[in-house]
């Protein structure tokens, strides 16, 4: 059964919020926020409680439009159609250059931050960038490893070795 109770609050998805179905996608937004917060120093949406996050995100994002509130179960679609509707605002507003340390490559500007970000923090999930163009994305491609991203999964973990005291070189291991 999904539930809202997923993700730390300031970091939770719009879709997770709203009580509608969410995948992996989902990671995308808080990955987003923690970026947004790695660059502002603090929280992008500090909501206190759902309806105070929900209102946090609007009020910088913009009210999203029917394609995403036609999917809302009909009292929390009444919910937000009865809100004051919000302009999103610019990006370069919510980012000004000056949060960004100079950088001497195009790849790494404010501006490929922001668009990075533009990307990441959309409210309706579908119009949201995957994790497989953000990785492709100029803000985060010179980190991109093909190889590393499509290892296979580490080996499973074996909690008999916490029985045991263990010097630094052993629990780093082979």
């Amino acid at each position: 059964m999904m539930t809202p109770y997923v993700v730390t609050r300031h970091y939770r998805a719009p879709e997770v919020i709203m009580g509608i179905s969410y995948s992996t996608n989902a990671d995308v937004w808080s990955i987003g926020c923690i970026f947004a917060e790695l660059i502002s120093g603090e929280v992008l949406f500090p909501g206190t409680d759902q309806i105070d996050q929900w209102q946090k995100i609007v009020e910088r994002l913009g009210t999203p439009g029917p394609e995403f509130t036609s999917r809302l179960q009909d009292t929390v679609r009444t919910f937000i159609e009865n809100r004051p509707i919000y302009a999103p605002r610019p990006w370069e507003v919510l980012f000004p250059d000056e949060m960004f340390p100079p950088m001497d490559t195009n790849r790494l500007s404010a501006p490929t931050a922001r668009d990075l970000l533009s990307r990441m923090l959309v409210i309706d999930p579908n119009h949201r960038i995957s994790v497989e163009d953000a990785l492709r994305h100029p803000y985060v491609s010179p980190w991109y490893d093909p190889a590393e991203v499509d290892a296979p999964a580490p080996r499973n973990y074996d909690s008999a070795v916490e029985l045991n005291e263990h010097t630094a070189d052993e629990w780093k291991g082979d």
